[in-house]
């Protein structure tokens, strides 16, 4: 018993490190979505871009990866939304 619950211990930690890592990659895809709302807004493009997430969606290897992109994007593009509602300054 003691051996499976040292492994589910031992699992446990890596999906914490696999975790604190993907917090880490989507903070800095945040901040790039925003960084692009500023060059949708200077070239007056629209936010929604369905072509562009197609093509995400279509490169993932199954319908689990696309429904976790289909939250981030979704994520992404409120994010746009707000930055490009903020005054500039």
């Amino acid at each position: 018993m003691d051996e499976h619950l040292n492994r589910l211990s031992a699992l446990r930690q890596e999906v914490d490190r696999i975790d604190d890592e993907l917090i880490r990659l989507l903070s800095k895809r945040f901040e790039l979505a925003e960084s692009i709302a500023d060059l949708k807004h200077l070239a007056s493009l629209p936010i929604y871009s369905p072509e562009r997430e197609a093509h995400i969606l279509n490169r993932l290897p199954s319908d689990f990866h696309r429904q976790v992109f289909a939250v981030i994007l979704d994520v992404s593009r409120t994010l746009q939304v707000v930055r490009q509602r903020r005054p500039s300054s």
